[in-house]
C-alpha cells in the first residue's frame, strides 16, 4: 500500500479510498460521546486538517495559544489525505473536521448525519501557476492541468476560474499529480504539467522561478474558497459543549492571527505550512490584507450557490437539493445574540455581524 502521507490511522490510498467513503456512507448515525452533560473535565477530541496551509492556521493557533483547553477541550490534530478527515467524521473518529466548500456539501446532500455549523473562510490563498511558455489563462484550452486528483479542492476551485474564460473543463487535461501544493509545483518544474493551482507560500518560490502567475484567486470576490465546520448532526445536537467549543476557540484564534504576527508565524511554520520565517511573512501578509479569516463564521449563501453553480454539470442534482437540514447557522446566531463575538472582536464587529448575518444562508 502506497502512503499518502497521512498518519498511520488514515492512510488510504486510491480505490481504498472510494471504498472506505461508500462503507462509512452507509453506516447508521452512531453518536461520538455518551452525553451532553458540561464536562467537568476537559473533553478529548480529535480533529482532522486536509491542509497544511493557511486554511488550517486557525486551528494551530487555537491549539498552541490555549483556546481549545479554554473552552473545555484538549484536542488531538490529525493531518489527513482528503477525503479521510470527512471520513473520519463520518465514522465517530473524529468530532469535526474543517472542510472544503465541495466535498463538505457533497458529502452532506448523500449522508443526513452531517452538518455544516458555519465557515471560518471564503477565501483563499491558491494562484494559478503556469509553464513559462504560458501566459494567458485563454492559452490553457487542451494543455494538461495537475491536480490532486479530480474531485478535491483545488480541482473544484480551477473550474471556477477556467468557466469565467470560458474555457470547458471537458478540454482540459487533468492529471493527479500530488495532493499537496509542493508536489503540484514540482510536476510544474519537471513539465509533468502546463498548470496547476498551488497555495501560498509554494507559489511565491514558482514565481520567483519565473513561472508566470495567471491568476491569484483571493483577487475575485465571486470565487468563494470557503472553509466549512463538518460535525456529525449528533454531535452538534448532544454535544453542544464540543460544538460550541470548537466555533469559540477559532475566533479567538482568528483574532490572535490578526492581533500577533509573529506568532502567528511561528505557529505557521512548526506545523508545516512555511519553511521560514520569510515564507511564513509573506503568507501573513496575504491572508492579514485580504482579512480571508472570517470574525463572524456565518455559512454564506454566496458560497453554497458557488458550489452549485461549480458542480453544475457533474452534480446536476445539487441544483434542486434541500440544503436547509445539511447547514445549520443557528449556533453563530446564538453567539452573537449571547454578545460573543463582539467580547472577543470588540464593538467594532457589530457592522460585520449584521451585514454577515444578512448574508448568511438560509435568510
Amino acid at each position: 500500500m502506497n502512503n499518502c502521507g497521512a498518519p498511520r490511522a488514515f492512510r488510504f490510498c486510491g480505490r481504498e479510498i472510494i471504498a472506505l467513503i461508500a462503507a462509512l456512507l452507509s453506516l447508521g448515525s452512531v453518536s461520538i460521546f455518551a452525553q451532553s452533560t458540561p464536562p467537568v473535565k476537559l473533553q478529548k477530541a480529535t480533529a482532522l486538517y486536509g491542509a497544511r496551509s493557511g486554511a488550517s492556521w486557525p486551528m494551530w493557533i487555537a491549539k498552541d495559544g490555549g483556546y481549545y483547553r479554554r473552552y473545555g477541550l484538549d484536542v488531538e490534530l490529525v493531518f489527513g489525505v482528503h477525503p479521510a478527515p470527512i471520513a473520519a467524521v463520518i465514522s465517530g473518529q473524529a468530532v469535526m473536521t474543517p472542510a472544503g466548500a465541495d466535498p463538505a456539501l457533497l458529502s452532506a446532500s448523500k449522508d443526513p448525519s452531517l452538518v455544516l455549523l458555519g465557515s471560518y473562510l471564503n477565501k483563499g490563498s491558491f494562484a494559478l501557476v503556469a509553464s513559462k511558455s504560458i501566459n494567458q489563462i485563454g492559452q490553457l484550452a487542451g494543455k494538461r492541468i495537475g491536480v490532486g486528483r479530480v474531485g478535491d479542492p483545488p480541482y473544484h476551485f480551477t473550474l471556477s476560474l477556467l468557466r469565467k474564460y470560458g474555457i470547458n473543463p471537458k478540454d482540459i487535461q487533468w492529471l493527479s499529480v500530488g495532493v499537496d501544493a509542493a508536489a503540484r509545483a514540482a510536476s510544474l518544474h519537471t513539465g509533468q504539467i502546463d498548470a496547476t493551482l498551488v497555495t501560498a507560500p509554494s507559489y511565491f518560490r514558482l514565481e520567483a522561478a519565473g513561472f508566470p502567475v495567471l491568476a491569484v484567486l483571493s483577487d475575485y470576490d465571486d470565487i468563494y474558497i470557503s472553509t466549512y465546520y463538518l460535525f456529525r448532526r449528533d454531535t452538534a445536537l448532544t454535544n453542544r459543549i464540543a460544538a460550541e467549543g470548537f466555533i469559540k476557540a477559532h475566533a479567538e484564534a482568528i483574532k490572535r492571527f490578526y492581533d500577533d504576527r509573529s506568532f502567528a508565524m511561528q505557529v505557521m511554520i512548526k506545523n508545516g505550512g512555511a519553511k521560514d520565517m520569510e515564507d511564513a511573512g509573506r503568507v501573513y501578509n496575504l491572508f492579514a490584507k485580504s482579512r480571508m479569516f472570517e470574525p463572524v463564521p456565518y455559512v454564506l449563501k454566496g458560497s453554497v450557490e458557488g458550489v452549485i453553480e461549480r458542480q453544475r454539470q457533474e452534480q446536476p442534482y445539487l441544483k434542486d437539493f434541500d440544503f436547509s437540514r445539511s447547514i445549520d447557522n443557528s449556533l453563530v446566531d446564538q453567539l452573537v445574540k449571547e454578545g460573543f463575538f463582539e467580547r472577543v472582536f470588540g464593538p467594532a464587529i457589530k457592522e460585520e455581524q449584521q451585514k454577515k448575518q444578512a448574508l448568511s444562508y438560509g435568510r
